[in-house]
């Protein structure tokens, strides 16, 4: 019933514009030096990995969109880690060349945190896996998930949102991790040709997979509610900032024509004094609305529904 309870309540956030905060309580610590963010509860359904991208860390999992999809996770009995990559000082990125569990430092060390985790929390060594990465977290998932399939680990399924299928695997019949892609329209970072191709490769040499597309939404208030400390007047306050840009006419369709433009010229916005501090997440949900690249929760359901059929 409880699961029930905060499957139903993630399920309203997302369609009413509700605050998305964690429906559990998560803990923060670190391993090796690292931030880990987590939740395990004493008997997992599943074990989410989730891999930010560029420049990222492991508060990729505090978004709100990332957080909306733990939410309906966590509603149907999974835990979940987020970590950072092992680099720190230049991109912040994952090791997407490489995938030997031991040369790899970002591979290694998660094979070394799994252990922990088996240890030390109610994850055993073969509770099902699945993974979530965004950019080039994206090809991180395909690495990690093929790279541990490949060595005995019960990795079932992952997610690459707005990213491509990562070179070791890239070829026909390499990437056999049942897998669902995810880009947006007016993705200009990674384009969707490339999350397209990756799709075809997988799907027609037998991987089970899907693909899913964000389309460009006219902009309005209530995506702005779903971040916590935002109130409906303040999302109105945020609209009437977006469209002082230019970007935007009254009725919060784009008349700016240019994407890339357009992008740089709300991220420039003069927002109302009382959401300065939500800044990064209110470029985030407009980023969404604008279907350019930024993970989204819109095909959390979806998404989900394709995991189960490998983690029943």
């Amino acid at each position: 019933m409880k699961r029930l309870i905060a499957l139903a309540a993630a399920s309203a956030a997302l369609l009413s514009g509700c605050a998305v905060v964690p429906t559990v309580q998560w803990q923060q610590s670190t391993f090796e030096g690292f931030e880990v963010i987590s939740y395990v509860p004493e008997h997992p359904k599943g074990m989410l990995y989730v891999f930010h991208g560029t420049n990222g860390s492991a508060n990729f999992a505090t978004k709100v969109e990332t957080t909306e999809v733990i939410n309906r996770l966590v509603a149907r009995g999974y835990g979940f880690v987020s970590t950072s990559s092992t680099e720190r000082t230049g991109d912040q990125r994952w090791l997407v060349s490489d995938p030997s569990l031991t040369t790899n430092p970002d591979l290694a060390r998660l094979v070394r945190l799994q252990a922990h985790l088996v240890a030390t929390t109610g994850l055993e060594a073969n509770t099902p896996l699945v993974g979530i990465g965004m950019s080039n977290g994206a090809r991180f998932v395909t690495t990690w998930g093929q790279a541990w399939r490949n060595a005995g680990y019960p990795v079932k399924a992952i997610w690459a949102s707005h990213g491509r299928t990562a070179p070791p695997f890239d070829g026909a019949g390499q990437l056999t991790v049942p897998t669902v892609f995810s880009t947006a329209a007016n993705d200009f970072t990674v384009p969707p040709g490339g999350v397209i191709q990756s799709f075809l490769t997988a799907h027609n040499a037998g991987t089970p997979s899907e693909i899913h597309a964000s389309q460009e939404r006219r902009l309005s208030a209530p995506p702005y509610e779903r971040i916590p400390g935002i109130d409906q007047a303040e999302s109105k306050q945020i609209v009437s900032a977006m469209i002082a840009t230019g970007v935007w006419n009254a009725q919060g369709d784009r008349v700016e024509p240019d994407i890339q433009t357009a992008a740089a010229k709300a991220q420039s916005a003069t927002l109302p004094a009382s959401v300065q501090a939500q800044r990064i997440e209110i470029v985030n949900e407009t980023a969404l609305q604008m279907a350019v690249h930024q993970f989204t929760a819109e095909y959390a359901e979806q998404v989900i529904a394709f995991f189960t059929r490998y983690v029943p």
